[in-house]
């Protein structure tokens, strides 16, 4: 569960706080966060954490956590580090909020850094690991490697703290080994969360430059999809939860290239459901009925129904089935498929 245990069932409320830039020692070849808001100062952190738990059905019945995204907050200068600690630790103090998050570099994290966020009220913690292919790293001018992430990842857990994991697909360098290698060292990791962000090519970047000069090729969407589940089935099965997939839409956000899509994740969710619909039908026939949980529906369906058109299978839902299973009705040996067991056919 995202940042601690949601109340009365309900997800939690996150109230992302975006210090862009912030703390960041340099620029990485593929990053312009300026590009999707501009920082929050210290002292409008509490207007923007009441006015968003204002704007959300019953807040007051779920979990709440502060959330500061977009740069590297570990890396915030100490004197502004501190005034934003004590705005969030105050909105803790006064119930406003249960807990704090943040996003961070795998190598600006230090034991005594951790005991400072917790004493602040910090529950989770996010590392930009991208990739965990030391060549893949350099060449996208991240400044660590994967070993620092490594660290980090179990600095993060001795603090007793949330882990999550965030991926990119497709940076320079890496092809399917590469990744496949960076999700397993991922996994063993065992974070709690994971987020797999598809490198795009974002105008004002050293990548866009290297897009222009044909010295790099962005992954296509069709191919981003397949890595990124992939590495949705692989860490899920490994008890991780996968908080999104692709960039979050942004009014400012200017994509020169890449594999953006405004609906990613239900683009790699539609390809899983896809992939099971055609194991089922080649194993029971064209005319066989699937079935499907009522809320995964959706899914079988596709985007604007591509699995459907394509497939023309007939389906109905019995909820009875788990979240994320596809059977064939009357089929009685390998009738059942869940994600699972389409792995080995997706890379």
């Amino acid at each position: 569960m995202q940042g601690g245990i949601a109340i009365a069932g309900l997800s939690p409320v996150v109230v992302p706080v975006f210090v862009s830039n912030i703390g960041c020692p340099h620029r990485c070849i593929f990053c312009d966060q300026r590009q999707f808001s501009e920082p929050v100062p210290p002292e409008d952190v509490p207007g923007v954490v009441t006015d968003f738990i204002a704007s959300c059905d019953r807040a007051d019945e779920r979990h709440r956590l502060i959330a500061f995204y977009g740069g590297t907050f570990t890396g915030i200068a100490d004197d502004l580090l501190e005034r934003y600690l004590d705005a969030a630790s105050l909105l803790v103090k006064q119930g406003i909020v249960h807990g704090i998050k943040a996003s961070t570099r795998p190598d600006m994290v230090s034991s005594e850094m951790l005991a400072r966020l917790k004493r602040a009220g910090f529950v989770e913690l996010e590392l930009g690991a991208q990739s965990m292919d030391d060549r893949v790293l350099a060449a996208s001018m991240r400044g660590h490697c994967a070993d620092d992430t490594v660290k980090a990842a179990r600095l993060v857990r001795d603090a007793g703290l949330q882990l999550v994991i965030q991926i990119m697909p497709g940076l320079p360098g890496e092809d399917r080994q590469s990744f496949r290698r960076t999700v397993d060292a991922v996994a063993a990791l065992d974070p709690d969360s994971a987020r797999i962000y598809p490198t795009v090519v974002i105008c004002g970047t050293a990548l866009e430059e290297l897009y222009r000069t044909g010295e790099y090729i962005p992954l296509d969407l069709d191919e981003a999809v397949s890595r990124s589940l992939f590495a949705y089935i692989r860490l899920t099965n490994n008890g991780c939860r996968v908080l999104r997939m692709g960039l979050p839409p942004s009014r400012d956000l200017r994509v020169a290239a890449g594999p953006y899509h405004a609906s990613f994740g239900f683009l790699v969710k539609a390809r899983a459901y896809r992939i099971m619909a055609q194991r089922l039908m080649d194993e029971a026939g064209r005319d066989v009925q699937l079935l499907v949980h009522s809320r995964d529906v959706p899914e079988l369906v596709g985007y604007h129904r591509e699995n459907i058109n394509d497939l023309c299978f007939a389906y109905s839902f019995d909820d009875r089935l788990p979240r994320g299973y596809l059977r064939a009705k009357g089929l009685t040996e390998r009738g059942c498929v869940q994600l699972k067991d389409i792995i080995e056919y997706i890379l």
